[in-house]
């Protein structure tokens, strides 16, 4: 990241020495604008997995510097083509971040331009009609420019609607079948693309109609269908979902329900035949209990190779935060190697 404005830190220190209080609290808000490191937990926990190796963290800010409020995100993008990751919020805004990487490391993020999600009119999408809860980036990996769409799936009014990057409705919304039975809220939370099966999507939990601890994986298109089995841990849902480089997929899933601490779990999954139920494997389960200072992660984005990005909601909630992370998913022969060496 750059240097600290020193004029500014002075600045903000003799503010807060004459006591001028509501002078000071505009200058905390723009002092607080900027992405700032984060530490998921100490360096022996951050080390202990094998399967995944952490490439840095960002706590952001609750505004941009044009006072654009940042919160409730709910799913990112990395558009590879145009090296700009998108964040979509469940309250239908679209921000567009420009990131900074030092030897792999994330250091920092950069807001570039905000937009709202509007209907084929350009009317901007409002209440339960925003609720943007998962999106998957198109064309954003083929070498071209300029050509890139973005599948975003909503929960409150289930469909899956395609969006330009400055957030207008480009073709008419799908409403799959396999969202049935999908408490309000407890919708289609996840959605990825699927070099075999296209865009599919998952249930956050469990819908009516299947068995407790298990949800649904389905296609867009509704020619496909998988069950999902969850997370062990109390109230675990199914928050994202990545392609691998091995084309299994990477999970992502929250379980909270206090008084129980808050857990996230990465998880391998493996997708067989149709109609099948899904092989999956934890390779990092996450929790608060155990010293991770962790919020609500529940969007998911593939930067390269085998290096993602997660992000958390803070639900708009001054006792949570937006955390940006970067990891890496080591694939288990090399994890084994690292494990003999």
């Amino acid at each position: 990241m750059p240097a600290p404005d020193r004029s500014a830190h002075v600045f903000c220190r003799r503010m807060f020495t004459a006591g001028i209080a509501t002078a000071l609290a505009g200058l905390l808000g723009a002092c607080g604008v900027h992405p700032q490191p984060y530490s998921l937990a100490a360096p022996a926990q951050m080390a202990g997995n094998a399967e995944v190796q952490w490439c840095g963290t960002l706590k952001l800010p609750g505004k941009w510097l044009d006072s654009t409020p940042v919160g409730g995100l709910s799913d990112i993008g990395w558009d590879q083509d145009e090296s700009l990751l998108y964040a979509v919020s469940d309250r239908g805004w679209l921000h567009r971040l420009r990131l900074a990487f030092r030897h792999g490391e994330l250091i920092g993020a950069k807001a570039l331009k905000t937009y709202t999600l509007r209907d084929e009119t350009d009317i901007s999408l409002r209440g339960a009609l925003s609720d943007a809860e998962g999106m998957q980036l198109l064309n954003n990996n083929n070498g071209r420019r300029g050509d890139t769409r973005l599948a975003i799936s909503f929960e409150q009014q289930p469909r899956v609607e395609q969006f330009l990057p400055s957030g207008l409705a480009v073709k008419e919304p799908i409403s799959p079948n396999g969202a049935r039975g999908a408490a309000p809220n407890h919708g289609m939370e996840a959605l990825t693309l699927h070099p075999e099966y296209g865009l599919m999507a998952g249930l956050e939990s469990t819908p009516e109609g299947m068995s407790e601890g298990t949800t649904r994986l389905f296609t867009i298109d509704d020619k496909y269908e998988w069950t999902y089995p969850l997370a062990g841990d109390h109230g675990s849902s199914l928050t994202a979902m990545e392609m691998l480089p091995n084309g299994d997929l990477l999970m992502l899933e929250r379980a909270f329900s206090p008084p129980f601490p808050l857990v996230i779990s990465l998880r391998r999954a493996h997708i067989g035949d149709p109609g099948t139920q899904v092989e999956v494997r934890t390779i990092a389960r996450l929790s608060s209990g155990e010293g991770w200072s962790l919020d609500n992660f529940e969007g998911l984005t593939r930067l390269d190779d085998n290096r993602f990005l997660m992000i958390s909601d803070d639900n708009f909630s001054s006792f949570q935060t937006t955390l940006l992370s970067c990891f890496a998913v080591i694939e288990p022969e090399a994890a084994h190697q690292a494990d003999d060496s």
